[in-house]
This record gives structure tokens, sequence and C-alpha cells, in this order.
């Protein structure tokens, strides 16, 4: 999208290409990666801090989405606008760098980072190789391909001091990519497309070990009698000591799903919601499902591979929604789906995919309802046949 964006700027889009930026616009997540895209491009002016912020970027927006727009015309007021915009935006990005958190900076989307509490980042190459180190040079990391390793780290500070607080690092895994990680307690930890997980460098001795998840991850929990391990979700709480389990918390979805394989978990309701003193438990082959918006838990009996599959690189569907279908499709090719035929709202599909490509996939859908569907780069849009 970067190469579409830089041709509107420069007024030489063409229709069709137009028509792919309107509809990947069409989503907020893309719309905060038009303004990040935006400010790594600009230079940064402080003497326009008077100006508007939203404003401006809304007639950068209604531009865009403007059917009259004259073609192959330079367009003074427009780069005017976009300076205006981005010298907003610059001093923010100052204030970021001058504070170390680097949240907003824009890198490419498909990049697999790590945010450390010094305000570091590392991008990971799959196909590399690298030492993750803390502020003092101690190695608390190492990274080999698509696997990170935290254990047998330093124990201590460089001057023999032992840690006594938490120091944590941020996995941030984008959608059509996946990650393992091991905790230094030699926890696994498979993370799934379009997944945020802030963990500790280091756990603590007698103290809890807390993970924040958001989107989706399977966990192989090292066993302790003593110190439990929890997952934090935006709503939900899931506590073990031990154990093997998949939770699934994307910020779009509207259930927090927790499987279990074996051992046994707690959920919590957390502090956010009216149910937060409530406990469920969970034996091996149920699936608790939170639905956020009612704060409601539902336990069921399920097949557990339907949930824990993506970990061999498998999608399984076992009469699945075609709209949460479609979720899981966007973050397992990186792509996004638009669903113009209001018939497959309603519809639920038995699927399995392994090695298939996405034209592939979709085409297996239109063998079970004939649909008609165009893909412009990353951009599917699906409408009547």
């Amino acid at each position: 999208m970067k190469n579409l964006i830089d041709k509107f700027l420069n007024d030489s889009i063409n229709g069709v290409e137009r028509e792919r930026l309107k509809v990947w616009l069409e989503k907020e997540k893309n719309q905060t990666k038009f303004k990040n895209i935006l400010e790594s491009h600009y230079e940064i002016n402080l003497g326009l801090q008077e100006i508007d912020l939203e404003k401006d970027y809304s007639i950068l927006l209604k531009k865009l989405l403007s059917h009259k727009i004259a073609k192959r015309r330079p367009s003074t007021t427009w780069y005017k606008i976009a300076a205006i915009f981005i010298g907003i935006l610059g001093l923010g990005y100052l204030m970021y760098l001058t504070t170390k958190n680097l949240n907003e900076i824009y890198v490419d989307e498909n990049t697999i980072t790590i945010m450390q509490d010094n305000g570091n980042m590392h991008l990971i190459k799959e196909d590399g190789s690298m030492e993750i180190v803390d502020s003092k040079g101690n190695v608390i990391g190492k990274q080999n391909g698509s696997h990170l390793d935290y254990r047998n780290i330093v124990a201590g500070n460089s001057d023999g001091a032992t840690n006594e607080s938490l120091t944590y690092n941020e996995l941030i895994v984008p959608n059509g990519k996946r990650m393992k990680l091991i905790l230094s307690d030699s926890t696994i930890v498979h993370i799934n497309s379009g997944t945020r997980l802030k963990y500790p460098v280091k756990f603590i001795m007698n103290q809890e070990r807390k993970v924040f998840l958001e989107g989706e991850a399977f966990f192989e929990v090292t066993k302790s009698k003593t110190d439990a391990f929890i997952v934090n979700t935006d709503k939900l709480d899931v506590r073990v000591l031990g154990t093997k389990f998949n939770v699934s918390s994307y910020p779009n979805d509207e259930v927090v799903n927790t499987v279990l394989v074996e051992g046994s978990v707690e959920l919590n309701a957390t502090k956010s919601t009216e149910k937060d003193d409530e406990k469920y438990l969970l034996m091996p082959g149920q699936i608790g499902s939170w639905n956020k918006s009612v704060n409601n838990m539902r336990i069921a009996i399920t097949d557990v591979d339907e949930y824990t599959s993506w970990i061999n690189g498998q999608i399984i569907f076992k009469i699945r929604p075609f709209p949460e279908i479609i979720k899981v499709l966007e973050r397992h090719y990186d792509i996004s789906i638009t669903n113009n035929y209001k018939l497959l709202e309603n519809q639920q599909f038995f699927a399995k995919f392994d090695t298939e490509t996405i034209e592939q996939v979709m085409t297996y859908f239109q063998s079970s309802i004939p649909f008609s569907y165009t893909r412009v780069g990353d951009d599917i849009i699906i409408n009547e046949p």
C-alpha cells in the first residue's frame, strides 16, 4: 500500500489504484497505518503547531475518497495540507523519541518486532539470527529464525545485584507470520498471526508468572507448584500451574476463546467487567468462550484440533460462520476480505486447509455456495454470482 499512497501523494494514481486504496482505507486499522506512513514520508515542521490535526487529516481522507479529483495535475493544496498534518504529527513523534516510546513509529507492517522496556526496538528477520541485549549489554534472549529463546539469561545485573523488579519485552507478530517463544522458565509459547505478547525477560522466584496477550497463542506452561502462570487478556485472565492450552483474544473478535488440551485452567473475569469475582474451571477438551459485549461465559466440549491446528500451519473450520472464517483467513494470509454478498453472512462451513493458496481456498467456498470475487493486490472483494 505504501506504493499506492506515494502515487496518491504525487497525483499519479490511476482509477483502479484509487479504488483499491479507497477499499483499503474503509477499515479503521488501515487509516491508522495511513497516518503512520505519512509520518515516515514527510519532513517534520514544528512551526505549525496550532493546526487542528484531526480536521486536516479529515481533509486528506475526504480528498482521497472524492471522485471529483483532477488527474495528472499537481496539487499544491494537497502538499500544503500534508505538510501541515505531518508538522503536527512531528511534535508527537519527537516526544516519542525523547521518551523512548517507539510504538507509533512506522515500520514495515509485515515485519516481526520486539519492543523493550528501555525503548529499543528490534526487527526480526525470519531467515536470520540475533542476540537481544538489555541496557547494560547483557544478552537476555537469542533469536534463530522463527524461534526466540529467553532461557539461560543472566541472573542479575552486571554489578552482581539480583533483579528485584520485572523487565518486559513485547513481541509483535503481524498477519501472515507466526513465532515460537521460549520464556525464561522454559514455558513454550506458539504465537499466531496478528498478535502482541508482552512478557517478562525473566520471571521472579515465588511470584506469579504473568504475560499479556492481544491476539492468539498456544501455551505449553512449565509446571510449578507455587508460581501460577497467568495469561492476561482484555476481559479475561487465564490462570494455571502447568498445562497446555490455547487463548484467542483479538480486539475485533466478539469472544475470548480458551481451549484446554491437557491439565486444568481457571478463567477469571477481569476487573473491567461486572463479574470480576466469578471463576470458571475448564477440563481437557473444553472451550470457554467469554462474550465481551454481554459479559457471559459459555463452556462446551470441542475438538481441540480446530483451535490448535494453526501451530502446524493448518486451518480447520468445523461448522464455523463465514464472518468468523473471513477473520481467520485475513490473519493467516495477510489479506483484506470484503464480503458484499449478504447470503454468505449466515452460512456455516466445514473445511480444512494446509498448503492451499488463498485462490484455492476461495474456489473451495465457491463450490459450496457460488459467488464471484475480485482480487487486487492484498484486497479481495466478494460479490453476488
